[in-house]
């Protein structure tokens, strides 16, 4: 008689083993794709970053080529089906104060990019109360020529 209390156990149990082996797979799936995206958004804020930064000469033409050549690095990312909103350039000569239209045009050496508005659509851990979106921001300055960073 002990195996008739005993029966349908090991359907309960691989059940739940089951639920949780799905939630765990999901909770992969999201988290690998907020990181691509992570990703996808630092490379194109370094090499935003850098482009623009190899333009910069001290005139305010070298501004205006700086951020042009901002806007012709490929703004694609979540593996290549969205744009970039949001991309901020933005100039400094001292690495403290960043502004996006400096106005001593001379003493600015260095650019930085940002992509802040970045949403990631978040599917398996949405169905267990989690999150719909998670924001993946990102950020990259260069310098047009090498900053002595101790003296």
């Amino acid at each position: 008689m002990r195996v008739s209390r005993q029966r349908g156990f090991v359907l309960i149990a691989m059940s739940i083993t089951m639920l949780l082996l799905l939630a765990v797979i999901g909770l992969a799936f999201d988290l690998g794709r907020v990181y691509i995206a992570r990703n996808e958004a630092q490379v194109f804020c370094d090499a935003a970053a850098m482009a623009a930064a190899s333009k910069i000469d001290g005139t305010a033409q070298g501004l205006d080529r700086a951020r042009d050549a901002v806007a012709k690095v490929p703004m694609r990312w979540n593996l290549g089906t969205k744009e970039f909103t949001g991309v901020v350039v933005e100039f400094s000569s001292d690495g403290v104060k960043w502004e996006k239209s400096p106005k001593d045009f001379a003493a600015v050496t260095m650019a930085r990019v940002s992509a802040p508005a970045n949403q990631v659509e978040i599917m398996f851990l949405r169905a267990v109360g989690g999150p719909a979106s998670f924001t993946v921001p990102a950020h990259s300055a260069a310098a047009a020529n090498p900053v002595r960073l101790v003296e």
